[in-house]
């Protein structure tokens, strides 16, 4: 099944442009860090990012999909798409060593894969990558297991490690999260610095708060903003209207709470904030093209897989982009 969009819209505006910087004998970075942190935030760069999230749960955003995530959760994000890990947690709560990423620049990374033509198979992956990838299958653990052993390389061991990292990347299953065009397109404008952060304090509030009444105007006012300039600002950072964008995180709540508790669907509905049952039943069919009931007979059909390896395989490891 196709991973669940955020919204229909083709074309995003940046959020926060981040600025990364190998160091003087490096030619690409590897690095771990907590959440919360300066990076951990809803961001774009002109590199290839690889992330992986080693503890923790919560929703990620690439581009306008929206998902969910859980350790081993392995996706790799192209040039300027904008992205955001945001974690389940309580105020003023840390997760140390949640992420560990790996960004290599566009250029550098296609004059190696030209040189070397041993590499020819990176070539669509990195295609691929210019609308986020999430990769599924046995492999996964093994590759994450991969990336991070590299943080404990030299300089040249950890190139020869990437190299070798690429083509197992490249072979192994993915799914492609978004269709927005990445930031740089023709006719894109940029959005002040002070309004994408803005934006990212809106989001991260979404994200940590109940789903009951949640008013756009109660948020715009939050923002500073009138409630049409929210509206704009809001589209053009998420690349999706803040409806949408609300209907679908209650719907992502709705299938955890379906994957891990014993809830009735009726009290899953409610909890999720939708004011009815037939609304809920409605809203998750368009959105996941199954029924709250069948997906909740999957996705524990699924669990009975004991090995992680197995489950990974079947997509269990990633109940977020079951649609």
């Amino acid at each position: 099944m196709m991973p669940v969009r955020v919204g229909e819209g083709r074309a995003v505006h940046p959020p926060v442009f981040e600025v990364i910087q190998p160091g003087p004998r490096q030619s690409f970075v590897w690095h771990r860090h907590d959440y919360p942190a300066a990076c951990a935030r809803w961001n774009y760069h002109p590199e290839y990012e690889l992330h992986l999230i080693t503890t923790g749960t919560g929703h990620f955003m690439v581009g306008d999909f929206l998902g969910t995530f859980a350790p081993g959760h392995l996706v790799l994000v192209g040039p300027d798409l904008p992205h955001g890990w945001f974690s389940d947690l309580p105020a003023g709560g840390r997760i140390e060593g949640r992420d560990i990423v790996l960004q290599a620049h566009d250029d550098w990374l296609r004059q190696l894969v030209a040189l070397c033509p041993e590499l020819e198979t990176v070539s669509a992956l990195l295609a691929d990558a210019r609308y986020g990838v999430v990769f599924t299958g046995p492999e996964v653990p093994v590759l994450g297991a991969r990336l991070a052993a590299m943080g404990g390389m030299s300089d040249a061991a950890r190139l020869a490690a990437l190299i070798g990292l690429l083509a197992g990347l490249a072979a192994c299953p993915r799914q492609l999260l978004t269709g927005i065009t990445p930031f740089g397109g023709e006719g894109q404008a940029r959005v002040a610095d002070q309004d994408l952060e803005r934006m990212d304090r809106v989001i991260r509030h979404l994200l940590s708060v109940g789903p009951h009444d949640i008013r756009q105007a109660d948020m715009a006012r939050q923002a500073g903003l009138s409630g049409p300039a929210f509206s704009r600002l809001f589209r053009r950072a998420t690349g999706t209207t803040f409806v949408s964008f609300m209907r679908r995180l209650r719907v992502s709540r709705a299938r955890r709470m379906l994957a891990e508790t014993d809830a009735s669907i009726a009290e899953i509905s409610s909890a999720a904030g939708f004011a009815n049952l037939s609304n809920f039943n409605r809203q998750f069919l368009e959105i996941c093209h199954t029924t709250p009931r069948r997906y909740r007979q999957d996705v524990r059909c699924l669990s009975r897989v004991d090995d992680p390896v197995a489950r990974a395989a079947t997509g269990a490891a990633h109940p977020g982009l079951t649609g």
